[in-house]
């Protein structure tokens, strides 16, 4: 007689439950929103002036040369004006956080190129050569340049490549 009033308290308390572990509990839906790609974010500014530094490969094989494409703008209310040759006119490199001299002098020759105000010069290479290059060991590294222009130094956002391979 008590298992028959145990049995009948247990189906009360699962019947005042819902059905005990068949339960199932409402599911609420929501629309999972994709981030937008990431952009290469913009250097510091220096009197308007900016520079985006891009890595064409972000991997890339220990002897090879890695190479950069450089956006420059100027954001401010003065005219400047650079020599462009066949490289973007790089003033030093930041290897890990170590600035040194760009391994390629100057260029002597080329184009002149205005950056008035408002004005965006996209896509100029710019290709770690020589001493410099010597400085990536196999491995991953952060890398920066640097631009003078007519004085103010200008500095690009920091990228990472990984160099793999032996040398």
């Amino acid at each position: 007689m008590g298992i028959l009033k145990y049995g009948s308290l247990v189906a009360l308390v699962v019947a005042a439950a819902g059905v005990g572990c068949a339960r199932r509990t409402p599911v609420v839906q929501t629309q999972i929103q994709r981030a937008a790609p990431l952009e290469v974010g913009w250097g510091p500014a220096a009197e308007g002036l900016q520079c985006r530094l891009r890595p064409t490969r972000h991997v890339v094989a220990a002897g090879e040369e890695p190479a950069f494409k450089i956006d420059l703008c100027n954001r401010g209310g003065r005219v400047f004006a650079f020599l462009c040759g066949e490289q973007a006119p790089v003033y030093q490199v930041s290897i890990d956080g170590r600035w040194r001299r760009w391994p390629d002098r100057p260029p002597t020759d080329g184009k002149i190129r205005a950056l008035g105000p408002g004005v965006e010069v996209p896509d100029l290479p710019a290709i770690l050569r020589g001493d410099a290059r010597s400085f990536l060991s196999p491995g991953r590294h952060v890398v920066q340049f640097a631009f003078s222009f007519e004085g103010v130094e200008v500095v690009s956002n920091p990228v990472e490549i990984e160099i793999v391979g032996s040398r």
